[in-house]
């Protein structure tokens, strides 16, 4: 089922599938495998991909293309201005580069792929009024702004279509201040990281046999998880209770952790869209369990008790990976 996406006159699938994996982000991938992958997932009812230049250079674009060029009026395509690329003349550039890889002339929503401090807002807004007046992007938006660069941004515009930001069951932080005034200027969320990269699709029992290389989130401890980068001590502790409570609920009930988790995501207001990728055609086939699962509020109250210690020891700064918030 599609739904329209906050303002826009887009109508979307409530998965949006995340492209950023066909590109080999997470491991050698086999071109073959990423193109069966994004046409499996848009036969099984996605009509929403996510993908931007700074995946692979242009590769992850440029496999869209190859995959679902030929229904390109089906589909509804996001992509981002890589943060180097937001002054006017660059980020103008970069959509035409964006284009070319597409294999499209137009891009339905373009995104500020994170805040630039070096360039003022204002810079990269008259770039994206421009493009979109050309016919170049019909939508614009941001991703990656917390709560201060987020208000800052409707300040300036009221065009903004969505808010991409890393969101799942184990990292609450946008629910303080980022998703409220995202509700107020009806601008549809956009969550990455719903998996938590992992550890929220039922592969580990124990935080212990999360491996270093994905372990670099501000729930781990810089201390012993050498690859974090944000210099903080982390909330394992909190993490590892709510690992193993989520455990229960899935072992008593008829839902995969994966399920749950992208089941919880679906029903919290404000949300527009749920980004899952995949890497093979068996996994995209299994994406219509995520596209179907609909949780009764109980079960979304009973994910939301089991998560809120966590919530607040991570607090309010929606960066999963540096200390500095936004």
């Amino acid at each position: 089922m599609l739904e329209k996406l906050g303002k826009t006159d887009l109508y979307t699938s409530k998965i949006v599938y995340g492209c950023m994996g066909g590109a080999g982000a997470f491991g050698s991938q086999e071109e073959k495998d990423s193109i069966e992958a994004l046409q499996t997932a848009h036969e099984v009812g996605i009509n929403f991909f996510d993908t931007a230049e700074a995946y692979g250079n242009g590769y992850s674009e440029q496999l869209l293309n190859k995959a679902l060029g030929h229904v390109r009026k089906d589909i509804v395509i996001l992509s981002k201005a890589a943060t180097p690329n937001v002054g006017k003349d660059k980020i103008i550039t970069a959509c035409e580069r964006s284009l070319k890889n597409l294999g499209t002339d137009y891009i339905d929503i373009y995104l500020l792929h994170w805040p630039n401090r070096e360039v003022p807002f204002e810079e990269s807004l008259e770039a994206l009024e421009l493009l979109k007046k050309q016919g170049k992007i019909n939508h614009f938006g941001v991703s990656n702004y917390g709560e201060l660069d987020l208000k800052d941004a409707v300040s300036k515009s009221s065009s903004i279509a969505v808010n991409e930001v890393a969101y799942n069951l184990f990292f609450r932080a946008v629910e303080y201040g980022t998703l409220p005034t995202s509700i107020e200027n009806d601008i549809p969320v956009l969550c990455y990281s719903s998996l938590m990269q992992g550890l929220l699709a039922g592969k580990y029992k124990d935080i212990k046999d999360f491996p270093d290389n994905r372990a670099r989130t501000r729930m781990f401890d810089s201390r012993t998880r050498l690859q974090c980068r944000h210099g903080e001590n982390g909330c394992e502790a909190e993490l590892a209770e709510a690992l193993k409570n989520l455990w229960s609920i899935v072992d008593n009930s008829k839902y995969s952790m994966e399920e749950l988790s992208v089941g919880w995501l679906k029903k919290q207001q404000g949300v527009g869209g749920v980004l899952v990728g995949t890497r093979n055609k068996s996994q995209s086939l299994a994406l219509k369990k995520l596209i179907d699962v609909d949780l009764d509020l109980d079960v979304i109250n009973e994910l939301t008790k089991i998560t809120n210690k966590l919530k607040s020891a991570l607090g309010p700064n929606i960066d999963m990976w540096d200390f500095r918030t936004r």
